[in-house]
Formats: C-alpha cells, structure tokens, sequence
C-alpha cells in the first residue's frame, strides 16, 4: 500500500496523469485605428462601427461574401420570379444573443424601422422601394417592391440591413444584440471593445476564435510599436504604408495587401462659394496630381482614382486619366470663374485617419502652386460627423468612403457633397430599376463620365486592404467588397 501511494505521488507531482488536456484558448487582439461614436449599425454609417459589428455581432439576410458574391446568409434561399417580390426562407434554429430564436416578425421589424424617417436610419434610400412586407409564417417573408430595383438584393446585404430583436433596440448603440459569431462582452471607451465566442452560432464549426478584443490605436508608429512587442496580433488598419517594405522582411508576420471599395475623396461643398462654380471645381481638380498624392501620402500603395465606382465594382471604367494634372489649365479656369489670383480655402480633416492629414498636406502644397491657399484644420472624429457629414460645415474635407456601391450618394443633393445635378439624378434613377446587365452598364458609364464632367469631389486614390498580422494567422479575407472585417473564419493554424 505504501508503494502504491507513493507511486501515485510521483505522478501526481509529474503531472502525467492521462486527463485530456483543454485545448489553448483561440484569442486574438486587433489593433483599429478609429473607436466607433457607437455601435448601432442602423444608426451611423460609420466604418469603424462596421469594422467591429458588421458579421462579427450582427447579420442579415443575405451575404456578400469574400469574393464579392450575394450568398443565402439569415435567409437559407429566396425566391423571385418577377423581380418585383422577393420571398425570403429563414434558416431554422437561428437564435439571437439573447436566446430567442429569429422568426419572419423579427425580419419585418427590422426593415419597417429602417424604412420609418423617425428613426433616422443613416441610407433610408436603400428601402424606398418596398412597398409591402408580408409575413406568410415563422420562417417565410415576402417583401413585394413598388417597382424594380436592380440593387435590391445588395441593399439587403448591407451594414444597415442586419437583424436584432426588437427587445434590443435601446441598447443597440452600447451593447447591439444579434445573431452572429460573437457577441459584445466589453466596450471600455477610449481603450477597447471585447467579443467573445457564440456557442450557439447557427453555423457549424464557426467561429473559431475564443476572443476578438479591439485597441484603438490611431497612430500608425504607436500600432507598429505595439505590433512588434507583441501587444497586438494583428493591425487591421493602421499600419502606415511607408512600414510596408520592412514588415515584409520581417519573418514573424505577414502583410496582406489587397482591394478595398475605399475611395478616398477630396469633397468640395457645392452649395458653398466658389465652388457652386463648376469651372472651380474642375479647376482644383486639374491642380492635383493624382501619382503625386498616391506617392507622397501612401508611399506608392493605392491606386489612382477618377470616379466613384471602384475596381471591385463589375460595371467600373478606369477614368483615372480623365482629368490629368494641368496646373496652367487650371490657372486659366480660375481666372475665368472670377479668380485670377486664386482664393483662400479651409479643408477640414479627421486625425484618427492618418491618411486624411497626409493627403491634405501634399494636396495643399499642390494646390499653392495654382493660386489657392489651403489652410487645413484638424478636428475630431465626432466633430466632423456632426460639422461636416451633418451639417455640411466646411469647405473641402478629405475622407475615405468605404461602403460599396454608393454611387447614390451623388444622386442625394442633400448630402454633404450638396451636389445637385437633374441629369445624374435621372441616369441613377434609371440604373435603379434596370436589370439588364448591359443596360445598366451602359448607364454606369454615362454616370461616370457625367461625374468627371461636374467635377463634384476629387476622387483621388483607392485606400488599399493593408493589414499585418502575426504568422500564424489564418482566415482573413484578402479583399474587402464591402466595410466589413469577418472573423467567423479567422484562426490560429495549430
């Protein structure tokens, strides 16, 4: 017996007794360069925001996936034989974060209070075409349009489209409730946002990740600091380009360079003299040298832009040499609008995007040199939604737009652009409700060419997916059709 015993003992202490042992948690920490104002996707159309919810907390009905794909997501199949009603099929036993499994009800919730002005929903565009909804059982909707829609699918498929419950609605801007892989443990404001794991997501063997935990990081050198100490696994978007180079020699990570649907623009505000004058207009953007803005401010990595539809974009025509760099044009067109020795202008930019500064600093040297001052101002991420997305409060301003397929934005003479043209108007009203591949391409490319001739912003370059990781980590998506950063895959190889 004493043998026994002290056999036990000396395994005991070598800890070699055959207990499975617990698989190493699956954890990941995300460095993000903005915090978002909130986390309520029908209520900002905020990226950041997107960045942090969008397929990682909440979901919709259908998906775009990596490849750029409207795949079944919440609804299993739909059906439309006409174009005009769309019925949706639910995938059973999808529960929400709160236990309670999504029914039909829960779908016409969601789409009647994105369509309700009193919410103000931040895209109520994207909605004005449904006419009815009309739930036939627990898990079969139809949505019958007022006519047809060619993007009606795709609307479906953005941030602004992701189902809750109706319970949730009040806390959808600190702690959104959905049906995705992982659900919102934390938010530490200034500091961090903490998901963790849904063991009851509805697909099987996702997510893979125990823990996302977000750092709000701004600075780029301040991210690759935390990069290569090890504080951060990955920075999603942040790093400066000019590290690219270095990190790609650097055996523990890897660099994932790729496409994005972020158009960085130089806006001018319409409705705001000089530049109601579209010889103005096309005069700063003959002033700018798009390579040089490209090279000067993302060290080479980004592609030059000339309208607002992007490369991932299938009806996309590369109008980058459409306007080139003319300074002595430019000069000229100044002087006829009134302006021969130019004007002083301010141009507001948001910090918490490094790019933003960067671009404005070569886009004011540029800009000097055909006779207008540019003094930039710098304001807060919060101030410039309220200043300048709100209230068109400004001059020029310099931001990416990264939601895909915005191209209505021009058709809104109330957004921030304040660009009001009856013609583009009528040619995107007509791409709305053409579904003919061919047609509506053809219509794609007379709006493109009337963006180039009324000059409203200057589309200057497309912000390239730059993402570091450490090796190891494996799942992220190379591309990014739409702002959404989905983890449901992403995982450590073993």
């Amino acid at each position: 017996m004493r043998r026994l015993v002290g056999l036990l003992l000396a395994v005991l202490a070598a800890g070699t007794l055959a207990f499975p042992a617990a698989a190493p948690a699956q954890n990941l920490v995300v460095q993000v360069a903005t915090e978002p104002p909130g986390l309520d996707l029908t209520a900002t159309p905020a990226s950041a925001t997107a960045a942090v919810v969008f397929y990682n907390v909440q979901e919709a009905l259908v998906k775009v996936d990596r490849h750029g794909k409207i795949v079944p997501w919440l609804a299993e199949r739909w059906h439309t034989a006409d174009n005009k009603n769309y019925t949706f099929f639910l995938k059973h036993g999808v529960r929400f974060h709160n236990g309670r499994e999504l029914k039909a009800a829960d779908v016409k919730f969601a789409i009647d209070r994105a369509m309700n002005p009193e919410t103000k929903h931040p895209y109520p565009g994207y909605y004005e075409a449904i006419g009815d909804i009309i739930v036939k059982d627990d898990y079969t909707i139809t949505v019958t349009l007022k006519g047809t829609n060619a993007n009606f699918l795709l609307n479906m498929a953005r941030q602004g489209s992701v189902m809750y419950p109706r319970e949730a609605v009040d806390t959808l801007k600190s702690e959104p409730i959905g049906t995705g892989p992982y659900k919102v443990a934390e938010w530490v404001r200034g500091d961090r946002i903490v998901l963790v794991k849904n063991p009851d997501y509805h697909v099987k063997g996702l997510p893979k990740l125990d823990r996302v935990t977000y750092r709000f990081i701004p600075d780029p050198n301040a991210a690759l600091a935390a990069l290569k100490s090890g504080d951060i696994d990955a920075a999603m978007f942040g790093i400066g380009p000019e590290h690219v180079p270095d990190l790609q020699k650097d055996g523990r990570f890897q660099v994932i360079i790729g496409e994005t649907t972020n158009d960085v623009i130089m806006s001018m505000n319409n409705s705001r003299k000089p530049y109601t004058d579209v010889r103005v207009r096309r005069a700063i953007t003959y002033g700018v040298n798009k390579p040089e803005v490209v090279k000067g401010a993302m060290f080479g990595l980004g592609r030059v832009l000339g309208t607002n539809v992007d490369p991932l974009n299938p009806y996309f025509v590369d109008m980058s040499g459409a306007m080139p760099h003319d300074a002595a044009r430019a000069k000229k067109l100044l002087a006829e609008a009134g302006y021969p020795n130019g004007f002083e202008t301010v141009l507001k930019v948001a910090p918490q995007y490094y790019y933003t500064v960067r671009t404005g600093e070569v886009l004011a040297d540029q800009l000097q040199k055909v006779g207008v001052k540019v003094k930039i101002e710098q304001i807060e991420w919060g101030q410039w939604l309220s200043r300048v997305w709100k209230d068109a409060d400004y001059d020029l301003t310099i931001i990416g737009h990264a939601e895909a397929w915005d191209i209505a934005n021009y058709a809104k003479p109330t957004y921030y652009y304040r660009y009001d043209s009856a013609e583009f108007q009528k040619l995107f009203k007509d791409s709305e409700v053409t579904v003919d591949d061919k047609a509506r391409r053809e219509l794609y490319v007379k709006m493109q060419k009337k963006l180039v001739e009324d000059a409203p912003v200057v589309w200057l370059y497309i912000h390239p997916r730059l993402a570091v990781t450490k090796k190891g980590l494996q799942g992220l998506w190379k591309d990014l059709p739409l702002p959404a950063f989905d983890l449901s895959e992403v995982s450590w190889a073993k």
